[in-house]
């Protein structure tokens, strides 16, 4: 590219890297506001994908919902968050699937779909118990 800034690493990866590292060692000031990317840096990221599949649909829904359950940093705050209302939506989002696709599942589906809701529920209960604890703290 020859437009890019000469002290930015072309890949992303090393950018954040070095993003990181100075922010740590405090060779720049901690800017809160995330960076925004400009056309030509997301278009790098613009690969091709495998084909859609029920699982990846149901793992991608499960991730946003450990999201929303505090498993995973938020990234909009970039930290843990419960949204305990929102993660509620996105489980039982991934049991309508389910449910609607019952007779058209291969077994490495269904098995799939039962262990994701199942470590799901589980998790909601532990970020249920734990925003009552924190609650009554």
């Amino acid at each position: 590219m020859s437009d890019a800034n000469p002290e930015r690493p072309e890949r992303k990866e090393e950018w954040l890297n070095d993003q990181w590292k100075s922010q740590v060692k405090g060779d720049e000031p901690h800017d809160e506001s995330p960076q925004i990317p400009d056309e030509k840096e997301l278009q790098k990221h613009d690969v091709p994908l495998p084909a859609p599949t029920l699982i990846s649909l149901a793992s991608g829904i499960a991730a946003q919902a450990m999201v929303s359950m505090g498993v995973f940093p938020n990234p909009m705050l970039g930290k843990p968050c419960m949204l305990l209302n929102q993660a509620k939506h996105l489980v039982d989002t991934v049991e309508m699937l389910f449910e609607k696709t019952k007779g058209n599942q291969t077994s490495e589906e269904t098995k799939t779909l039962e262990n994701v809701l199942h470590e799901l529920r589980m998790l909601f209960v532990a970020a249920q118990n734990e925003k009552n604890r924190r609650s009554a703290e």
